[in-house]
């Protein structure tokens, strides 16, 4: 009789152990899931902090670009019938909008610290992951219409206005909106001036090229700040 009672003292041991083991790994398990949920609870607050500032920068960045395209239409109407049309600005001013090269440095954060580390996967929406992961291509698209429309004002906008030897000091004060450091000389003074600059051809197609370019960005704009607004959506 001892020996079936040793083999079954050793089975139900042997039960035991398992059965702890088996319990310690559900434990950890659980613990680990409990840490991953906290953590990506901690990355959500991060995310829509984070995403909550893009679509700050990006609604100024639409207010900047609207500013823009009403400053270049108030020029080509005016190249339109031939003399300065608009109340609300001066020549001057509406150059000055035109030449804004606006800029949405939206720089790094948690979103990319978790596609560097390569932890997207704590998110667990698989909805919001793909947003997340797609991100990028929203601002690159509004980074490139940046970039080339700052290339078109050093590049060829300036140039030609200081090729005409105009008076630049009245438009780079409304670009900047400070204190100019001496008087400034303004386009609007001298009503010859306006008039032979809106009769230009070259300036004409300058600020057409400019403006059309910069409806096309409007898109960008919109496309980015609807991607952002789904992101926080899930977010929330």
């Amino acid at each position: 009789m001892a020996q079936p009672m040793l083999k079954g003292r050793f089975l139900v041991e042997g039960v035991v152990i398992v059965v702890s083991i088996l319990l310690a790994f559900a434990i950890d398990a659980g613990w680990a899931e409990r840490l991953e949920r906290r953590e990506e609870a901690e990355i959500i607050v991060g995310l829509r902090e984070e995403f909550e500032e893009y679509r700050d920068a990006l609604m100024r960045g639409i207010d900047q670009h609207d500013r823009m395209m009403a400053a270049m239409f108030d020029i080509l109407e005016s190249v339109r019938v031939g003399e300065w049309t608009s109340r609300e600005v001066t020549i001057d001013e509406a150059i000055g909008a035109a030449m804004e090269p606006p800029t949405s440095d939206l720089g790094n954060g948690v979103r990319d610290a978790l596609i560097q580390a390569g932890r997207l996967e704590l998110v667990s929406d698989p909805v919001l992951r793909r947003q997340l992961a797609v991100w990028p291509r929203y601002f690159e698209e509004l980074l490139d219409d940046q970039v080339l429309g700052r290339s078109i004002v050093i590049e060829e906008v300036l140039p030609y206005l200081a090729s005409r030897g105009l008076p630049l000091s009245a438009i780079m004060a409304s670009v900047y909106q400070g204190a100019w450091p001496v008087n400034s000389t303004a386009i609007a003074d001298s009503p010859e001036l306006v008039e032979s600059l809106l009769a230009d051809d070259r300036f004409r197609a300058l600020i057409e090229f400019r403006y059309g370019y910069w409806a096309h960005a409007r898109g960008e704009y919109e496309a980015a700040q609807e991607a952002v607004e789904a992101i926080l959506l899930n977010l929330n």
